[in-house]
């Protein structure tokens, strides 16, 4: 077994490598939103367009880039469609755990929010246009981890004596360090009127570390999309996912995401009093 970053299915390689390229478009385009002063400027109107607008490219390109089958049977579509699931119960749910246990407050001046009625005692809202712009981190975060931890599978670590156990580190390393360094960019000042977190200095230690249950529940499960088999000295053996199968996948992921947000607010309690 000779390490990789890539998957060895030439449709799933593709997409990976296409989301890797686009991660720098998508940042520079929100820098610029930030740097720029145009949140102060935008309403509703805007703020959608924006959100849409980044997150269009992630279907679009792939959609007309020449590929095996119809677009349903491709890895682009079906691991956006695992995000855009994931991302729809995290910002919809998983917010409002930010909201009182970690202290995060959203202040953009728009009217249009889309969050559960019935979880979490602070009146907090989530924006809707933060959901396809959430698409955009995500698929990028998703894709590096999932490329990261498979190098390491296929690397050296493969070979260590309790593996399974220096893989499952090595997990809540990576996304410690996605939820590390989404919080410290995210905090900016240039964002300081509209995103912010009560105790930015918790939240960037242990907060991340909350937020990295995200991404431990769900990077090794997305990973496994249309992800060929490799067993030293067998033959490769390649299985196509059904959209019904990604779909369900993804809806359990995110039921095990929200159990896992709740046992750590049962156990550690908020970062915040009050």
């Amino acid at each position: 077994m000779s390490p990789r970053w890539t998957s060895q299915d030439p449709d799933k390689a593709r997409a990976e490598r296409f989301f890797l390229l686009y991660t720098p478009i998508w940042i520079g385009a929100v820098a610029l939103v930030m740097l720029g002063g145009y949140l102060k400027r935008w309403g509703d109107l805007e703020y959608l367009l924006f959100g849409v607008g980044i997150a269009a490219p992630l279907l679009l390109v792939p959609a007309l880039t020449p590929g095996e089958g119809p677009f349903y049977r491709r890895y682009w579509f079906k691991f956006n469609l695992w995000i855009a699931l994931y991302v729809c119960a995290g910002s919809y749910v998983g917010t409002h755990y930010f909201f009182d246990v970690m202290g995060m407050r959203y202040a953009f001046p728009t009217t249009i929010s889309l969050d559960a009625a019935l979880v979490g005692h602070d009146t907090g809202e989530v924006p809707l246009f933060l959901y396809p712009l959430t698409q955009c981190y995500f698929v990028t975060y998703h894709t590096i981890m999932v490329m990261t931890l498979r190098r390491l599978r296929t690397g050296p670590l493969a070979r260590l004596p309790g593996k399974r156990l220096w893989w499952t580190l090595a997990l809540v390393a990576v996304a410690y360090g996605c939820a590390y360094g989404e919080t410290y960019f995210m905090t900016h000042e240039s964002l300081s009127d509209y995103f912010w977190y009560l105790d930015r200095d918790r939240m960037l230690s242990l907060g991340s570390l909350f937020y990295a249950t995200y991404f431990v529940v769900s990077a090794p499960l997305v990973g496994r999309i249309d992800e060929p088999e490799d067993v030293e000295g067998a033959p490769l053996t390649r299985e196509r996912w059904s959209v019904g199968r990604v779909a369900l996948e993804a809806l359990a992921a995110s039921m095990l995401m929200f159990y896992a947000l709740d046992l750590w607010t049962q156990l550690f309690g908020p970062l915040i009093e009050g």
